[in-house]
């Protein structure tokens, strides 16, 4: 798969505090390493590596072949078993969470395995490499001071911003590296053959289970079949640690094989809803991980995760199941018989809690004591986050803001135009003269991620009484949907701004503008003037190709080709040109019969806060002309009059100053927004209409506005990071 679609941070080999120890990051040293061979399989995108070495020196060098798996089971293993003649032998097959590194998942292996071993079992882990959430700490301790502090967001505001700039793809890239990897030459399908081949020759002496911690579940929901269909006869137990697995992916895959008798125990650990709610990702995201992953990561919003109590207990099949013996599910946090306590109040502490794990021993061993299992740290710790010392929030009297967009310089000469950017000067100036605060953004600051970003920052910080307004000057188009929500007749498209980036995929569509939308606060006036092609419905849907444009302009319009939809969809997490990876995506969505691929019909339609002014109707072409967009110029023609106008009568008079026209502007809202007067409040309906020669005025004016930077640490660390990894 492409670079562009992937999400892997480098992370440095050594920490800190083990300079000149000769301990890796995460603090093993070259002999822990080794030590660890016979007990860990690493692999990346699902793949085992060609070439490995006995005795690595650092985390990077660790590496697992094939010949280090039938290793295992030809000498280590039955070495252990010979030491441990009492039968059977519990083979226990751990799968850490897939958004950890890969020093992360050695850590956990290392502080797992000697005690597996006391309590008379074999653990083999499995470390699969998906860094984003280490790296994206990093990089969020990086934050600028003097920034809007982290409490002035609202989950949604983190929700969207996961979403828009990257998490989906990264979670979907993970589940595809959880399926490829028990695919044909995958590296836990070698496991599971190999696996299966040892318990046929030791059926006596040997029992075989499976843990799996948060998205370690979704990785046995693809290995637990595949182990079973290579020949292992049963798993005796199978434990799933506050899991990331869809409830629908869990029912069609562990829960089959639980009800068929494949599995002899099937059990969950988890939070109460009550204690997911009081969870956080970093102090940051005020719930668990897993609400992040259900309402950000997953294609759809509040996608059914069977760890989240709400969820599980909504689906009939699974809570008859898990309610039919009493260790079957365990919510935490709970004091009760060894077997079924757990202490976890985090998403990330089930792993290390000592009666979830001596819960979890004592039903793989099957006995009455087990060794306790040892009080430890996290071995990756966060810092405190830096407080925002003063500064960053604005007060409490309304404001006017304004974000304006203009891309001239595109990457490819055929794209280029030559008007967007004085058209976004042009409005920042009369926009300033009518009293607005402008951030202008220009050609290469125009990227997907920072246009979202800058999106998001000016919509979240808004309060009620605001005025907002977002303008966009550039290329528009049109791609093929991949969410199922568009049903034009000529073919589903998804109508899309083009970035300056927009040539790597990186498009904004309709839906992601949706997104934004609707977190548009209560009582805060937005209005969108897009002057591009393929804007007429930008807020909301899309329409198919347009009339070609008149020859004695330029059209700001790029019609798409078989690269540029190639490259779209990689940059969405749909591996195209890589056949492997494509089956495994067909593997994954087979496993989540449940899953909405129509994301954008689950939003809020009841309320919508967005006044969209277009330059044209959806089958028409936006031009520009002399140096600026003909929307543009009548646009700023009209509203240098100064007069007092709803928004409806501000585009009727745009289009009456058009004349004879090739393009006609277009306004989307709803009613009550259409008779709103233009760059209102939503509180009090006042016109913000400046004074005709103040307009004109600032029309003269050489444009020298800067940019003030107001992104928050957030939505700049997740750009930041996303921006180096290629994805967004």
């Amino acid at each position: 798969m492409p670079s562009t679609t992937r999400t892997r941070a480098e992370a440095p080999e050594t920490s800190p505090d083990a300079a000149g120890t000769g301990a890796s990051r995460g603090g093993l040293t070259p002999a822990q390493l080794a030590a660890l061979r016979p007990h860990v399989v690493a692999t990346e995108d699902g793949e085992l590596a060609k070439t490995s070495t006995a005795r690595p020196k650092t985390v990077a060098e660790f590496a697992t072949t094939a010949a280090d798996i039938r290793r295992i089971f030809s000498k280590d293993l039955p070495a252990f078993l010979a030491a441990h003649p009492e039968a059977p032998v519990p083979i226990v097959i751990y799968a850490h969470g897939g958004l950890v590194d890969k020093a992360a998942g050695l850590a956990t292996a290392h502080a797992q395995v000697d005690w597996w071993k006391e309590n008379g079992a074999f653990p083999i882990h499995m470390v699969w490499e998906s860094g984003l959430f280490t790296a994206l700490a990093d990089v969020i301790m990086r934050r600028r001071p003097g920034k809007r502090g982290f409490a002035d967001y609202t989950d949604g505001v983190i929700e969207a911003a996961a979403r828009l700039l990257g998490g989906t793809q990264v979670w979907g890239d993970m589940k595809l590296d959880a399926a490829a990897g028990s695919m044909d030459g995958g590296g836990a399908s070698v496991l599971a053959d190999e696996l299966a081949k040892f318990v046929a020759a030791h059926r006596d002496d040997v029992t075989v289970h499976a843990v799996g911690h948060s998205a370690g579940s979704i990785f046995h929901a693809h290995f637990v079949p595949r182990a079973l269909a290579a020949g292992v006869p049963r798993f005796d137990s199978v434990s799933l640690l506050a899991p990331a697995v869809r409830v629908d992916t869990f029912e069609q895959t562990l829960l089959q094989a639980a009800e068929d008798d494949r599995i002899g125990e099937l059990s969950v650990f988890t939070m109460t809803d009550a204690k997911e709610r009081d969870d956080n990702c970093f102090t940051l995201y005020r719930k668990s991980l897993l609400y992040l992953v259900s309402r950000a990561f997953e294609p759809e919003r509040d996608a059914a995760i069977l760890g989240m109590e709400k969820y599980l207990r909504g689906s009939r099949r699974s809570v008859e199941y898990l309610s039919a013996h009493a260790d079957r599910l365990v919510l935490s946090p709970v004091a009760g018989p060894a077997r079924r306590s757990s202490s976890a109040t985090s998403h990330g502490g089930f792993d290390n809690d000592p009666p979830t794990m001596t819960a979890v021993a004592l039903r793989v061993t099957g006995g009455d004591t087990v060794t306790p299992f040892p009080a430890r740290p996290r071995e990756v710790e966060m810092p405190p986050l830096p407080v925002d010392t003063g500064g960053g929030s604005r007060g409490t009297a309304p404001a006017k803001r304004a974000l304006c967009i203009g891309v001239n310089a595109y990457e490819e000469l055929g794209d280029v135009l030559h008007g967007c950017v004085a058209d976004a000067t042009a409005w920042s100036q009369a926009l300033g003269a009518a009293g607005f605060s402008t951030d202008v953004m220009l050609d290469a600051e125009a990227t997907r991620t920072g246009i979202l970003s800058a999106m998001l920052d000016i919509v979240a910080e808004a309060k009620a009484g605001d005025v907002v307004a977002i303008q966009y000057a550039g290329h528009g188009t049109y791609v093929p949907d991949l969410d199922g929500d568009e049903d034009d007749a000529a073919g589903p498209t998804d109508e899309a701004l083009c970035p300056v980036d927009f040539r790597q995929g990186r498009l904004i569509i309709d839906d992601d503008l949706a997104q934004i939308w609707d977190l548009i606060p209560e009582g805060v006036a937005v209005t969108l003037l897009f002057d591009s092609c393929h804007s007429g419905t930008a807020n909301r849907g899309g329409r198919p190709d347009p009339a070609p444009p008149a020859p004695t302009a330029r059209a700001r319009l790029v019609r798409p080709d078989k690269e540029l939809e190639r490259d779209y969809a990689r940059s969405r997490g749909v591996p195209t040109g890589d056949e492997r990876r494509e089956r495994a995506r067909d593997v994954v969505i087979a496993a989540e019969p449940a899953r909405s691929r129509n994301t954008t019909h689950n939003r809020p339609t009841a309320v919508r806060r967005e006044v969209l002014i277009s330059a044209c109707l959806p089958n028409e072409v936006a031009m520009e002309r002399d140096g600026q967009g003909v929307f543009t110029a009548a646009a700023l023609q009209v509203l240098a009059r100064g007069e007092s106008l709803t928004n409806r009568g501000f585009v009727d008079a745009v289009i009456a100053q058009l004349g004879v026209r090739t393009q006609t502007p277009q306004l989307t809202a709803d009613d009550v927004l259409a008779a709103r007067p233009l760059l209102a409040s939503a509180i009090d309906a006042v016109t913000i209409a400046a004074p005709a020669a103040a307009v004109a005025g600032a029309r003269d004016r050489d444009g020298e506005g800067k940019r003030t930077a107001a992104i928050v640490a957030i939505l700049r660390a997740t750009a930041d990071l996303l921006e180096d990894d290629g994805v967004g």
